[in-house]
C-alpha cells in the first residue's frame, strides 16, 4: 500500500530583501520587491512508514535582471524591501547551500535534502511586487524501516541501495540516503541478513521506472520507505 503524508514543515518566517543604495532616478521608473512568507516545502513519504528528521538550512536569495545578477542575499541579510528599476525581465532564485553539490556526493555519504526555486516577476512603477515563495526539495531519498525485534532474530544485517551510479551500503534502520534529482529514477535495494542460527538470507527488490508507465515513477521531494516485516522468522518486504 502506498500513501503520502507530510513529514516536516520548516517555517522560516517572513523575510524581506535588504535595501541597497542606488542612484536616485525619477520615481516613475522605480518599484519595489518584497519576498514574504518564504518557506521550505514539506517533504513527503511514500511507502515501498516512518518519520524524516527535520532539516533546517539557510537559504540564499538571488535577484537577476536578464543575464545580470543584481543581488545575492542570505536569510540573515533580508531585512527590508528593495528598490528596483521598472522592468518585466526579473528572476528570483532561492536555494539551499548544498544546491548542485549532490552530484559530488560519494558512496560513503548519505546526503541531505536539497532545495531550489526560481520565479520570474515584474516591477511596476511606484508599486510593490510581493512574492510568497515555497521552496521545494528537488532530490529524493530512500529510508530503511525494520520491524520491532528485528535484531533479536537477525543480529547481523547489511542494507544497500543504489540509483544510477550511486551505491550506498550499510544503511541502518531509520536512516535516509538521498539521491540527486537527475539520478536515474529507478532504485534497487538489498537486505542481507544472518539469523541467530548463523543462517544467511538476502531479500532484494526495486522501485520506480523512468517512463512512469508502471505507476511507480519516482518523484522529487519524496522519501521512499522500504519497510520489512517478519513472518515465521523470515523477511517479507512491503511495497
Amino acid at each position: 500500500i502506498m500513501m503520502k503524508r507530510n513529514i516536516f514543515y520548516i517555517l522560516l518566517g517572513t523575510l524581506f530583501l535588504a535595501s541597497c543604495q542606488q542612484e536616485k532616478v525619477p520615481s516613475s521608473n522605480e518599484g519595489y520587491l518584497v519576498v514574504s512568507g518564504l518557506t521550505v516545502e514539506t517533504e513527503s513519504v511514500e511507502i515501498v512508514s516512518t518519520r524524516s528528521e527535520d532539516v533546517s538550512q539557510p537559504l540564499t536569495i538571488e535577484i537577476w535582471k536578464g543575464e545580470e545578477l543584481l543581488y545575492t542575499r542570505t536569510e540573515a541579510e533580508l531585512t527590508d524591501k528593495i528598490k528596483l528599476e521598472v522592468g518585466a525581465d526579473y528572476l528570483l532564485k532561492v536555494y539551499s547551500p548544498n544546491y548542485l553539490t549532490d552530484v559530488e556526493w560519494t558512496n560513503e555519504e548519505k546526503g541531505e535534502p536539497v532545495y531550489y526555486w526560481e520565479q520570474s516577476f515584474e516591477v511596476k512603477a511606484e508599486e510593490t511586487t510581493a512574492l510568497n515563495v515555497e521552496v521545494p526539495m528537488v532530490n529524493y531519498g530512500v529510508q530503511l524501516s525494520l520491524p520491532e525485534g528485528f535484531t533479536e532474530i537477525f543480529p547481523t544485517y547489511t542494507f544497500s541501495v543504489s540509483a544510477g551510479d550511486r551505491i550506498v551500503v550499510g544503511l541502518q534502520n531509520g536512516e535516509i540516503v538521498y539521491f540527486p534529482h537527475d539520478a536515474k529514477k529507478h532504485v534497487t535495494y538489498s537486505l542481507r541478513t544472518t539469523n541467530v542460527d548463523q543462517e544467511s538470507n538476502e531479500a532484494t527488490g526495486s522501485y520506480g521506472d523512468e517512463s512512469g508507465e508502471s505507476g511507480k515513477m519516482i518523484v522529487s521531494g519524496t522519501v521512499y520507505v522500504i519497510t520489512y516485516s517478519m513472518e515465521y522468522n523470515a523477511l517479507k518486504v512491503s511495497l
